[in-house]
């Protein structure tokens, strides 16, 4: 794993490069323990995290993941993907594929999966037209298993209503302790 001042400066090398990182610094372990509070790490479960970026949540994620649980890592970014191929190497419980998150049913079936339990997500949805957002998460809910979450992380509330729309049950909070400080998190039930 990558030391937190070469993240911090991957992150911003990035930010500047690459359009679709909306990121200035990694999330915060304020953040990374708020959204993934709703794993169950008892169970073997497959996590599909959407733009890990270097890693934050993907570290957090395996260091209480058991040893048949999966992690499909989905980045579009050529540089932390190869980041994320380093660090996770040894583990056998994580997949990194070089993707966009907009492709999830054709990545879970090239890669032989059938549902996943969770997925994790602070890709920008800002980013995306409404009709992008909105296939994604109906893209997003159909994958998941029928007691699946979509855990998200945003930095405007502008996702509520969307999810609402797509998930039985959408939970809210506020994560202030990070950078940016406006840091809304949801927990969506399919």
């Amino acid at each position: 794993m990558p030391s937190a001042l070469s993240g911090t400066f991957s992150y911003i090398k990035n930010f500047l490069q690459d359009q679709d990182v909306a990121a200035i610094v990694p999330s915060s372990s304020f953040l990374v323990r708020r959204v993934c509070k709703w794993i169950d790490f008892e169970e073997d479960q497959v996590v599909v995290e959407y733009g890990p970026g270097n890693g934050v949540f993907s570290e957090f994620i395996l260091d209480r993941m058991t040893a048949d649980s999966t992690l499909l890592l989905v980045e579009s970014n050529p540089d932390f993907v190869e980041m994320l191929d380093e660090w996770t190497s040894d583990d056998p419980r994580a997949l990194v594929v070089q993707d966009r998150a907009e492709r999830i049913v054709d990545i879970l079936d090239e890669h032989d999966v059938d549902t996943v339990d969770y997925i994790v997500s602070g890709i920008p949805f800002s980013f995306f037209d409404e009709g992008e957002r909105e296939e994604l998460l109906a893209r997003t809910r159909d994958v998941l298993a029928e007691d699946g979450k979509f855990l998200v992380y945003q930095n405007y509330n502008h996702l509520e209503a969307p999810l609402r729309k797509h998930f039985s049950a959408v939970t809210k909070e506020y994560e202030p302790r990070n950078i940016p400080p406006t840091m809304f998190v949801y927990e969506a039930q399919k």
